[in-house]
């Protein structure tokens, strides 16, 4: 009989507490997503970079050419004259 009696208020009290906890881990859940997406954003940032620096250090025309896209060294001039 105290069963039957309690019920109602147990189901009062415990109700807005589970609810509370559930809400709670949604929450969570939601930005463990959030957070997870934005590493894995930098991360395929990173290797995208990583691969067109490798890519690119390949892919550099050659020498003979004159376009090797970097600037040249200050006593490479002198190297080549003299040579």
């Amino acid at each position: 009989m105290v069963g039957v009696i309690s019920a109602p208020l147990v189901k009062k009290v415990l109700r807005p507490v589970v609810r509370g906890a559930v809400k709670t881990s949604v929450k969570l859940a939601a930005d463990a997503k959030r957070a997870a997406h934005e590493v894995n954003e930098g991360l395929y940032d990173i290797a995208a970079e990583a691969n067109a620096e490798v890519l690119g250090s390949k892919e550099q025309p050659a020498e003979d050419q004159g376009q090797s896209g970097k600037k040249p060294r200050p006593g490479a001039a002198k190297a080549k004259v003299n040579a």
